[in-house]
């Protein structure tokens, strides 16, 4: 048996498979909306970097010297957010050094600010660098007009586990995997 629509119910139905049809036409542009510039960097900064600084500090009438150092930068953010919170620790002399900070990446993804929560330190700002899913490299402003460079390396990516670079695994021998095999010497 075949039943016969009515012609009230057959133009409820056209009205519904038009909307139908016109949300099938939007559904894609939800779904494949594009981050912006800073979103994206602050995406591929999320999670724990470790590589060398070498910085050029300059020491009055002395003249100028220079140092390199290791270093372990995190940073943590939520989806969709240009800023989030994370941790510097410095092993530099046969000390380690940790500072909390709060991150903004800005100028459509061309400088990230660091705010240290200890307002003695300055505001730091990256410029010039280069970030993917696995490497991390550039210039940090030290506050005082001079630059820092850097080369980072995805820790999260090869098992980082609090390995530190002047003391040694706290938890006995070293993972495979990890970046100890950097240029940093003991």
């Amino acid at each position: 048996m075949q039943a016969i629509l009515s012609t009230e119910t057959w133009i409820v139905m056209r009205k519904i498979l038009r909307v139908l049809a016109l949300l099938l036409l939007l559904l894609p542009a939800f779904l494949f909306t594009a981050c912006d510039d800073d979103q994206q960097v602050a995406m591929l900064l999320w999670g724990t970097w470790e590589g060398q600084v070498s910085t050029d500090f300059y020491q009055g009438r002395w003249g100028s010297y220079s140092s390199d150092y290791y270093t372990v930068w995190y940073f943590d953010g939520k989806p969709g957010a240009r800023h989030g919170r994370g941790w510097e620790q410095d092993y530099l002399n046969g000390h380690r050094y940790r500072d909390y900070f709060d991150w903004y990446v800005m100028d459509n993804g061309n400088t990230v600010e660091i705010r240290y929560r200890d307002r003695s330190l300055p505001t730091r700002y990256i410029h010039h660098f280069h970030i993917n899913d696995t490497h991390f490299h550039g210039q940090v402003e030290n506050g005082d007009g001079s630059y820092s460079a850097f080369r980072l390396f995805k820790a999260d990516d090869y098992g980082y586990d609090g390995y530190n670079h002047y003391y040694g695994w706290h938890y006995g021998g070293k993972p495979a995997g990890t970046l100890g095999e950097t240029s940093w010497k003991d």
